[in-house]
C-alpha cells in the first residue's frame, strides 16, 4: 500500500499485523440525486461467500457482505440502485457488481443500474494484456462483460460529466483509466452524525486509489499497484492545493478509520487531514 516507502517509515502511521497486513475498508458512497435517482460510487469486494476460505483469510474479508447490510439498514434494495460509478475495475472496487449463484452462474447485483466506467479502464480490463498481469481477474468483470450492451456506459475524457452534478474525471496513475469522482451538486445534504462539525465544505472528491487513505496525502506515499506511479504524484501535486483552498471534502476509499477529510497544507507533511470525518462502524 505504500510502494517504495520503507516499512519503518509508513508503519509509524498505520501498524501492520504479524503477516504485514494493514487494516483497510472498501468504502462506498450512496448518492441520491435531486431527481430521486439513487446510485453508488464503487461496489467494494463483493460477497465473501464467493471467495475461497484461503482468499478470505488472506484478505481478511470476514463473512459479512457489508454493502448489502448497509443498504438493508437504509431500507434500500439492490433493485432500487439506478447507477454505479466505478473509479476503476480492480476486484476490490468492482467485485460487488456481481452476485454469484452456484459455481458458475453470475448476475448483476444491481440489475437496473447503469454502470459508468472510463473507456480506457474498460479497454485495459478486457484486452488481457500480459503486461498487466493479474490486475483484472476475469471473474470480477464478468457480470459487466455479459451485460455490457444494456448496463455499461463508457466515459471519455471529452464528456466527463455523467450525471447532474457528477463528474468522472480521469486521473490516471493507479491505472491508465483510473478516475476521480467529483460531486458538485448544490445544495448538498450529507448524512453523517458528525458532518456538522466539519463546517462548510465545497465539492466532495472521491479520490479512489490515487489517495486511498489519509496516510497517502504525501506525494510519494502511493501503492505499489500503481501502473503509472508518477501520474499519481502528479495528480496530487496538481490538485491538492486547490482541494485544500476550496475546502473540498476529500473521500478516502480504503481508510479504516476516516471516511474523508478537509485537508490543509503542512510544512512538514505537505498536506494533512485537518478536519477528519470518522468512519462509521460496519454493523
Amino acid at each position: 500500500m505504500f510502494g517504495l516507502v520503507p516499512k519503518p517509515i509508513w508503519s509509524k502511521r498505520i501498524p501492520a499485523d504479524d503477516r504485514n497486513r494493514i487494516a483497510q475498508n472498501a468504502n462506498c458512497l450512496l448518492i441520491e440525486l435531486s431527481d430521486g435517482r439513487i446510485g453508488l460510487i464503487d461496489s467494494g469486494c463483493g460477497d465473501p461467500a464467493h471467495f475461497s476460505e484461503k482468499e478470505r483469510r488472506l484478505h481478511g474479508l470476514g463473512d459479512a457482505w457489508h454493502l448489502m447490510e448497509g443498504l438493508r439498514r437504509l431500507n434500500r434494495t439492490p433493485e432500487e440502485i439506478d447507477f454505479v460509478i466505478l473509479t476503476h475495475l480492480h476486484w476490490d472496487h468492482v467485485g460487488g457488481c456481481g452476485t454469484w449463484e452456484g459455481d458458475d452462474q453470475v448476475r448483476l447485483t444491481f440489475p437496473n443500474a447503469q454502470h459508468f466506467v472510463h473507456l480506457f479502464e474498460w479497454e485495459d480490463a478486457t484486452r488481457k494484456d500480459p503486461l498487466l498481469g493479474k490486475s483484472y481477474p476475469p471473474e470480477a468483470i464478468r457480470p459487466l462483460m455479459e451485460q455490457q450492451q444494456d448496463h455499461l456506459v463508457l466515459v471519455t475524457d471529452r464528456a466527463p460529466d455523467i450525471l447532474p452534478g457528477i463528474r468522472l474525471a480521469r486521473s490516471g496513475g493507479h491505472t491508465r483509466g483510473h478516475c476521480v469522482v467529483v460531486l458538485r451538486d448544490e445544495p448538498m445534504i450529507f448524512h453523517h452524525p458528525e458532518i456538522g462539525e466539519m463546517g462548510p465544505f465545497g465539492s466532495v472528491i472521491f479520490a479512489g486509489d490515487v489517495c486511498p487513505t489519509r496516510h497517502h496525502l504525501r506525494a510519494v506515499f502511493q501503492t505499489a499497484y500503481d501502473t503509472y506511479p508518477l501520474q499519481t504524484r502528479e495528480w496530487k501535486l496538481n490538485h491538492f492545493p486547490a482541494i485544500a483552498a476550496d475546502r473540498d471534502l476529500l473521500w478516502f476509499d480504503h481508510d479504516p478509520d476516516v471516511m474523508g477529510a478537509i485537508i490543509a497544507p503542512d510544512p512538514n507533511e505537505e498536506f494533512i487531514a485537518a478536519k477528519p470525518l470518522p468512519a462509521l462502524a460496519a454493523g
